[in-house]
């Protein structure tokens, strides 16, 4: 056992850390929601997800889930360089 133990403000920052990131998951799973069920022309987003999803499966081909991935990565990629590089949208 260490010789080392955490203060009650050290465990309390750690508490408030975790809440933090907590509370910035639930947002980030809200945002995706929003934008997953979200109506794409007429259609919702989700239901042409599963729709391709299912012929990819059924089909053995793989090309239009990894085309979503792709698209996916692409966005949160450029959400970051915007980011980091102060763009605005």
């Amino acid at each position: 056992m260490s010789d080392e133990y955490l203060t009650h403000e050290e465990m309390l920052e750690i508490a408030s850390q975790r809440e933090a990131m907590n509370a910035q998951k639930l947002e980030i799973d809200k945002q995706f929601d929003e934008w997953f069920y979200e109506l794409e022309g007429f259609v919702f987003r989700s239901e042409r997800f599963w729709d391709d999803f299912d012929y990819a499966k059924g089909s053995k081909n793989n090309q239009s889930m990894v085309k979503w991935l792709r698209s996916a990565f692409q966005v949160g990629y450029d959400a970051c360089e915007s980011k980091l590089y102060g763009e605005t949208e």
